[in-house]
Parts: structure tokens; sequence; C-alpha cells
């Protein structure tokens, strides 16, 4: 059978060094997928006859990796001799992200055969030969494998005329499912990588099996959903989350959307929610803050005139988002960079609306987020049916924007030309919250006219508002 790709040289190095010391070594998994489909992959798995002490025998720099006898080394992408890069690691849990990140630098498990039971558990055994190894895995596109040296292609469950005809099915028995639930993720998200379709029997176990992930960390289920949701065909895959009732065990919360209609909109809110999720540019704080930036449409819906109604759910949504994220173990930045895009993402900007507007959103999101929070409103105007992505009020805030950049603020109270000491020394007033307020006030009355940001000009109104409103 004619392979018409490449290996790289270091992963061919490693398997001559593995069959010198008397070891067997195959390309595996979805390095192997990956490189039969045209497809770029970061990483590369090995499955080796040879023991993790002998791994290591073979790679002095060889260190632990996971839990299943796997041991990791990183190489060098342009390193034909294989440069060794990590002897300074002493096991995976102390690995420095930005290092292993670092630009060209490739990491390869090399993982024992195993012939225990399928499925994911501590108790694995070692031993068997390449195919108990593939049978125990888990889609028959992940279930082959190729000798780079002898060049050898293995492919017992017909996983490469499955990878031509673009289906997702399991290795021998839908039973691969229920043997770790967090399967039932991988196939959708394989869904959303690759764009393929799901077979029927697989499909079926998702559903069935989709109880099975109550039982799944957290962070587990936070990973898959982070791929799914990033990749180039994230709406298919979160309908299969969907339609096979996953969903109900990730994200519950988006579920009580279903069924329930806007007046306004031609879809319910929950495909409202994920066609803005499809739409927005991808990025992962981007793509979670529209999968749920109308997450709690439903818990604040009343009736009106015209049909339902959601009063200030950006504000509920926000918070639902928050409590959302965190349960799925995400990182405090994301959480909240997206809480801030989803509680200001209904912002009101018309063609009159003055500049001075622009300034008080800069000053509530930051520059940093700016942009961010109008890529949202156009993934959800476009998700609500809208024809234009730009309306004229957004190309007026756009436009009012390459205004303001000359401005060179980022309109917070630290941008003022006075700070609460000079108003404690100049009003002669106590420290505390009203110094607080007074400051406010003038950061309001700079956003709506600039060029008042002067020390002695700031100071006279600070004093007559003193006065007049008895702060």
């Amino acid at each position: 059978m004619e392979l018409c790709f490449e290996v790289p040289v270091f992963i061919k190095d490693i398997c001559m060094k593995l069959n010198a010391a008397g070891f067997k070594a195959y390309v595996v998994g979805g390095a192997l997928r990956d490189m039969l489909l045209g497809r770029k992959n970061p990483d590369f798995d090995i499955a080796t006859s040879a023991l993790p002490h002998e791994i290591a025998s073979v790679f002095p720099d060889a260190i632990p990796y996971g839990d299943f006898g796997t041991m990791m080394v990183l190489r060098k992408e342009s390193d034909s001799a294989i440069e060794t890069e990590n002897r300074e690691l002493q096991n995976h849990k102390d690995i420095d992200p930005g290092y292993k990140n670092r630009e060209n630098l490739i990491k390869i498990e090399i993982t024992p055969f195993r012939n225990d039971a399928p499925g994911r558990k501590p108790d694995y055994a070692f031993g068997g030969n390449i195919y108990t190894d593939l049978a125990r895995r888990d889609f028959t596109i992940n279930s082959m494998a190729y000798d780079p040296v002898s060049g050898e292609f293995l492919d017992p469950f017909d996983g490469r005329k499955d990878l031509q005809s673009g289906i997702i099915k399991c290795t021998g028995s839908t039973r691969r499912i229920w043997e770790d639930p967090l399967r039932a993720m991988r196939a959708a998200r394989f869904q959303a990588q690759l764009g393929f379709s799901i077979d029927a029997s697989t499909l079926y176990a998702l559903r069935a099996g989709a109880p099975g992930l109550a039982d799944i960390s957290r962070e587990r289920i936070r990973d898959e959903l982070s791929k799914l949701i990033t990749a180039d065909h994230a709406f298919d895959g979160l309908v299969t989350l969907v339609v096979t009732g996953l969903m109900e065990h990730i994200i519950p919360e988006l579920m009580e959307g279903m069924g329930m209609m806007h007046f306004n909109k031609p879809v319910d809110v929950l495909e409202h929610n994920l066609i803005a999720c499809r739409i927005i540019r991808n990025t992962l704080p981007l793509r979670l803050a529209a999968l749920l930036h109308d997450v709690a449409k439903p818990r604040t819906a009343i009736r009106g005139e015209k049909g339902l109604e959601f009063p200030k759910h950006h504000i509920s949504s926000a918070q639902l988002a928050g409590e959302i994220l965190a349960g799925l173990r995400y990182d405090k930045k994301i959480i909240k960079k997206v809480v801030l895009l989803i509680k200001h993402h209904m912002f009101h900007y018309a063609p009159e609306t003055p500049i001075s507007d622009a300034r008080r959103l800069i000053s509530k999101v930051g520059w940093e987020n700016i942009y961010d929070l109008i890529d949202l409103r156009v993934a959800d105007r476009l998700a609500s049916g809208f024809e234009k992505a730009v309306g004229r009020g957004l190309r007026k805030l756009i436009d009012d924007l390459e205004i303001l950049k000359q401005e060179h603020s980022d309109y917070q109270l630290k941008d003022l030309d006075i700070c609460g000491r000079d108003i404690i020394k100049n009003l002669n007033i106590e420290p505390g919250p009203k110094v607080g307020e007074i400051l406010n006030i003038l950061l309001d009355k700079v956003l709506e006219d600039p060029s008042i940001n002067k020390r002695e000009i700031l100071i006279q109104i600070a004093r007559k508002e003193l006065s007049e409103k008895s702060l």
C-alpha cells in the first residue's frame, strides 16, 4: 500500500535507535492519522515493545509522562541528529509550558505496547504486540501503525478506508465508548476538527454512554471542549454534543435555550449561541464568549407584546458564564475576559452617538478588549439573521476608535492629571470612599471632554462638585 507522506527525520531516528536496541517501534495515533490527511500535528506518538525503563536506557533524556508508562522526549524539528532539549526536566508535572511551546520544539510520546483490557485505568498491563495495542484504541482512524524504518503499514480495522470516507467509527466495537466516556466527546471533537461524519452505531453509543461523563473530571471535559470549539467545524461538533445528550453533562445551562424562540430571530436561544460560536473569530476566549453570551436568556425571559423578551440578559449571562467556566476549571484570566465581553456585549452605539460614549466603552473594557467586543457584537448580529455584519452604528464606533487612538489614553482613573492625595490635600477632606466618588465624577467629565484633564481645572471641578452635591 503506497503512502504519500514523509515522516520527519527525527522520528525515524528515534525508531531506528529503538530497533537497534532490539525493540519494535511504530508511529501511531493522531500523528499518523494527520500525516495521511496531509495535516500538521505538533506532537508525535510512538508505540514500542520496549518497557519504560528500556526506553530510558535508549534515551537517557526521556522523562515519565502520564499514567500509562509513557516516556516523553523533546526534539527540535530542524535537528536531524536529534539534539536533546530536556535534560533539566525531572517529570511531566514540572515541565514549564513556555518551555514545551518553544518555537520548533516537538513533543514525542513513546509508550509501551499495552495488553490489558481496553479503557483508561491505573492498573494497566504492558506486553502484547502492536495488534493488541491498536485493538484497544478509540476509533479506526486512530488505530493504524507505521514503521518508518521498514515502511510497514498496519491497518487491521480499515482505518485508512474510514479516513478516506470521512467516517468516525469505533475500533472493533462501540464498547470502546463505554470503556472511557470521554471518548464520546473525543468523537465530537474529531468531527469538529476533521469535518467528518460519525458512524450511526457510534453515534448511538455516544447517546447511550452520555451519562458516563458524570464520572469524568471537569478538567478533562474542559480540555476536550476547548479543542472542539476552536476547531474548523466547531458547529458540527457542538450539534453532536447537543443531540446525543452529552451537552447535558458539559454545560447543561445551554440546553435550557432549546426550543425557546426569540420573537425577532429565526432560531431558538440555543442554536443562536451555537451559530455565534461558529461565526466568531477563532480564539478560545472569543469562542467561549460567543457560546455563552446569551446562556441566561431562559432565566430572564418574560412575555411581552411581541413575544419573549429577555431584559438585562447580558448581566445574568455574564454571571452565569463565570460560574460555568469556573466549574470547568478554566483559567481565571480567561474567565475574567469572557465575563467582561458578555457583560458589555449589548452596548448601544448609533450613527449619532457622540464619541464620548466610545471613550466610556473603552474605560469599561479596555483597549485590549474593545475589538474583541466588536467581534462578539458582529457574531451576535449575524447569528440573529442580520444581513450586514457591521451596521452603521458599529461602523461609526470603529471610525471613532481610530480617532481616539490619537489621544493615547486608556480612559482610566490612572490617566487623570490628579490623584486621591491631591483631592485630600486641596479639598481638605479625610481619606475614604468620598475621594473615590469625586475621582469617578472627574473621570466621567474627562471622558466627555479630554481637554479639561489638567490638574488645576480638575481641582476646581472637584471643589464645585463637593459644594453643590454635598458629597
